[in-house]
């Protein structure tokens, strides 16, 4: 999916410039908690005029190869302009995030950019990797070189999700590597795991922004799902990543998320980074990992507390057949099955259960339901679900619908065909089939939109859909399906599934998740999980309090509980309480001095509290 519409409003010349100061490339991105939106941008075409990056004199000019450089970024790859602008977009959509991630920009930053080289097939990325003096086996469609300060990557498949996750994951590590030199200060479930966790990303193609750092989400690869699978079969504690026992992506995802989805975790953990940061001992760092999170956390307790959040957690989608891409809250299928009949992506609900509000539950922007599609309700005694299913990019062509039942590919099906027509099936399990051919008034009321709705309930004897079409004149068109006593159970307790084949579809499935909106009223310009607009605050103190240790003043900790508990409140709450910290600042370093630690103790402490706030 290209962002079209922004594009189509940012006005790009031709003309190849000299390299710009960073200063001259301005960008104003739109940030609210994790999602960025962009307002402006300017991106120049350099040719071949070597921009000044971390990566020195590293890179050179290859044949077919231009540089592009936005405020952050210096681009180089062989992609016509329009793809090469929309890649640099990514990328300054993600900037503020990657500097929430590590704490600070790097030094510089104001006259050198970053550097990345994407090449457009392997072939081309090799021509390019060979006049630089790099080998490289291409086992992935991204790798950032230790040292040299460069991302270097390429198309590894099809998926456009896939290939701005690479491109997002790599630049977590060239960002890293810009900041301290090299990643290798750190363990690898923390580098490779903050990749992926921040690369784990939603796109709003019609809203022109990225939500990064998401836990819960469809599209492949799905750390998440993949984690919580090998958690099920073999369970892992988190003393077996951090002493590096147990290894992969997945489980570094799974311990990043665990620290950084609850605002203490994350707080203490942001201790431990910076503490690595600091010390930055290349490839000797576990000692002192260890003793920071003994420090910290307590291992014991910190075992415990994991196996109790991992269990709590439940993958809302899981990956079948391909593929899937996400635009918000719709998944866009491309409806060319691999391994069988359809296109699959579960949907690990069931009717049966009543749905219960959990903010890492599809922890993205919420879209409203479409009006085409009825009120859905899991739990009651008919629970009802729906989906609102898109022909734009296929007009008359393939099918697309729900599942329901699903027990691997065995499942009843509510499909619309060819946008002609409604189907409901349940041959796969002995039942019936039922076509309803839709009238042409019907056909004519989606023929602008392309979009029809479908509201299905589990009723006591039959599986009854509503078909519904049109904008001002809504077209109506029923059928029903016969439920036996043991077919009915079977679709109250199997979870459900999105399904397309033969053409690519928008499905966006209402299945009452108990997600919440986002509060109108929270604060912009922070890019935490919270919307937390003193963070930066609330890090002192914890910082302050983790020196003192036992000797931590009570009015520290109290105010540093207030602020916490305020963290995710709207903006008037937090301003409150920051005010309220800043009135007792001076009483807290005046305790802090008259704590029982030693006075070189008081003085960190001191120094970590920083000037007044007032």
């Amino acid at each position: 999916m290209v962002l079209v519409s922004l594009f189509a409003s940012i006005a790009f010349g031709l003309v190849v410039d000299p390299v710009p100061a960073p200063r001259e490339t301005p960008v104003e991105v739109v940030v609210r908690g994790r999602t960025s939106s962009i307002k402006s941008i300017t991106i120049k075409n350099v040719g071949s005029n070597i921009p000044l990056t971390y990566a020195k004199d590293h890179l050179k000019n290859a044949p077919g190869f231009a540089w592009f450089v936005s405020k952050h970024y210096a681009l180089q790859t062989d992609y016509q302009e329009s793809r090469a602008k929309e890649l640099l977009t990514y990328l300054e959509l993600a900037y503020p995030h990657y500097v929430e991630l590590f704490g600070k920009e790097p030094s510089n930053i104001a006259t050198t950019r970053m550097a990345v080289v994407y090449g457009s097939s392997k072939e081309k990325l090799r021509t390019k990797l060979e006049a630089d003096g790099i080998a490289w086996d291409f086992g992935g469609g991204g790798i950032t070189y230790e040292g040299l300060n460069i991302a270097y990557n390429y198309p590894s498949g099809s998926l456009q999700y896939h290939q701005r996750y690479i491109l997002i994951h790599e630049c977590a590590h060239l960002f890293q590597d810009c900041l301290n030199g090299t990643p290798n200060t750190t363990p690898s479930w923390y580098y490779e795991g903050i990749a992926d966790a921040l690369a784990h990303h939603v796109l709003e193609e019609s809203e022109n922004r990225i939500t990064f750092n998401v836990v819960d989400k469809p599209t492949i690869n799905n750390w998440y799902d993949a984690g919580l699978s090998i958690y099920a079969s073999q369970p892992f504690k988190a003393s077996d990543i951090l002493s590096g026992k147990r290894g992969g992506r997945e489980l570094g995802f799974h311990l990043v998320h665990y620290f950084d989805t609850d605002l203490d975790r994350l707080l203490r953990f942001r201790i431990w980074r910076d503490e690595l940061f600091r010390l930055n001992l290349y490839g000797k760092h576990q000692a002192d990992s260890d003793r920071l999170i003994e420090e910290l956390f307590g291992l014991s307790k910190l075992d415990i507390d994991f196996e109790a959040w991992i269990k709590a957690r439940r993958s809302s989608f899981h990956y079948v057949d391909w593929g899937w891409e996400q635009d918000g809250d719709t998944l866009v299928s491309y409806g060319w099955p691999q391994t069988g009949a359809y296109s699959q992506t579960d949907l690990l609900f069931l009717p049966k259960d009543k749905a219960a509000y959990d903010p890492l539950i599809m922890d993205y922007p919420f879209h409203p339901q479409s009006p085409l599609v009825e009120p859905v309700s899991r739990g009651s005694k008919e629970p009802s679900v729906g989906c609102l299913v898109g022909f734009k990019f296929n007009s008359d062509s393939g099918v697309v619908g729900m599942a329901l039942g699903v027990d691997g590919r065995s499942f009843v099906k509510v499909l619309v065909e060819q946008r002609r027509r409604l189907t409901l099936d349940s041959t796969d399990l002995g039942g019936m089939r039922q076509t309803v051919d839709f009238s042409p008034a019907f056909v004519e009321a989606c023929s602008k939109t392309f979009q029809i709705g479908l509201s299905i309930k589990i009723a006591q004897d039959a599986l009854l859909v509503t078909a519904k079409a049109g904008e001002s004149h809504i077209q109506t068109c029923r059928g029903a399906l016969p439920l036996t006593v043991d077919l009915r159970k079977r679709l109250m307790a199997k979870t459900m599934a999105v399904l397309s084949r033969d053409g690519r579809h928008e499905i966006a499935p209402y299945i009452d998740d108990a997600r919440q909106m986002e509060q109108s009223n929270a604060p912009l310009g922070v890019p935490n999980r919270w919307r937390c607009l003193y963070l930066p605050e609330l890090y002192r103190l914890y910082r302050s309090a983790w020196r003192l240790g036992i000797s931590v003043p009570q009015s520290l900790t109290t105010v540093r509980q207030q602020m916490l508990l305020s963290a995710s409140q709207n903006r008037a709450k937090q301003e409150a309480v920051l005010l309220a910290y800043r009135k007792q600042w001076s009483q807290i370093v005046k305790d802090v001095k008259r704590s029982k630690a030693k006075q070189e103790t008081i003085s960190l402490a001191l120094r970590e509290l920083g000037n007044s706030p007032l």
